[in-house]
């Protein structure tokens, strides 16, 4: 199988690298320095005891390659409508998309009781530019459960050996096709080391991740502290526990009802010195990830007139300290 990740940083890279050591054909699209290290010396990523060295193609532009079977979305959200057509193009010969990041996306509130609010709708799909070049049936949903980080280009430490995990859906529908392609991708992951279960409904599972990230990641993004730190801290936890169970029962007015429990989920980072994706943004001085997660957590229950004053005061402050000349945030009327 001809296997493309577009985006091959810490996530990507990962599953690129062990995709390759599985035995598939797999293709990478990077830039900057760590695609410069990829060309020259493939990808490594070091889990506990193991390491993967993987010698990958790559590409700096999807027209570099040929036709594929499977496209792995893992770039930054605000990064994909950038990406619309390219990543449209390399669909159109039947191949289906994962998107396995961080987030809601623009389709994620499609046979809601709830649409987005129109203004923040646009924020994840400026002008409707995804929902135009990517055809629904083409979009698998995948929720990620694995902590990584580029610790050097061309190398990312798996800091979750013991928990890997890609959970997969299909987004819209639960057709025979889109069964079948679900179970191909599913099946394609175990097969590379994953837990890789399938759920009928993704989008509970993504709100599932997302009230976990919501708990964690600002907090870090915040204190630029790891996970491990904040969770030893009596007073960070409670503020933690706070913002997931803000983000859970903003959910359970939409229908999802939160599998797994607040004190449990927290703790399997204790003891860990996890850094979230958005604090490794903050400190790499890259755009955060926040319109697709705790900004749009904030516009829902604005939306569901709920209070949720941790959010809002936790996204006013990642707004306030992710402003700067040149890095578009949404604004709090969204």
């Amino acid at each position: 199988m001809n296997i493309c990740v577009y985006g091959a940083g810490a996530v990507g890279g990962s599953i690129a690298a062990r995709l390759h050591a599985s035995g598939e054909n797999v293709s990478v699209i990077a830039r900057g320095a760590h695609a410069e290290a990829i060309r020259e010396r493939g990808l490594t990523v070091v889990t506990g005891d193991s390491r993967i060295d993987a010698r990958v193609r790559l590409a700096s532009d999807p027209s570099e390659l040929g036709p594929q079977d499977l496209v792995i979305v893992t770039v930054k959200g605000h990064q994909l409508p950038a990406i619309a057509q390219p990543l449209g193009r390399m669909l159109d010969s039947g191949a289906h998309a994962v998107f396995a990041m961080n987030g809601i996306l623009w389709w994620f509130a499609d046979g809601l009781p709830l649409g987005l609010p129109a203004a923040f709708a646009d924020a994840l799909d400026p002008g409707g530019e995804l929902r135009r070049c990517i055809a629904p049936d083409r979009i698998i949903g995948a929720v990620v459960n694995s902590s990584n980080e580029v610790i050097e280009p061309g190398m990312i430490l798996n800091t979750t050996p013991q928990r890997n995990r890609l959970i997969i859906g299909a987004a819209h529908g639960a057709s025979a096709p889109a069964a079948a392609a679900v179970a191909t991708v599913a099946a394609l992951f175990a097969r590379a080391g994953y837990d890789a279960p399938v759920t009928p409904d993704i989008r509970q599972a993504l709100w599932n991740k997302l009230a976990l990230y919501t708990g964690v990641a600002p907090m870090a993004a915040l204190t630029h502290r790891d996970l491990g730190t904040l969770l030893a801290d009596p007073s960070a936890y409670a503020m933690m526990a706070g913002l997931m169970r803000e983000t859970i029962a903003i959910g359970r007015r939409l229908g999802f009802s939160y599998q797994g429990e607040v004190d449990t989920d927290l703790g399997f980072f204790r003891g860990k010195a996890t850094r979230p994706s958005m604090l490794q943004d903050f400190e790499l001085g890259r755009a955060p990830e926040l319109a697709g997660s705790i900004l749009a957590v904030e516009a829902i229950a604005q939306a569901l007139d709920i209070d949720a004053p941790r959010i809002e005061m936790v996204a006013t402050l990642l707004r306030l300290k992710a402003a700067n000349p040149g890095r578009a945030i949404p604004s709090r009327a969204l």
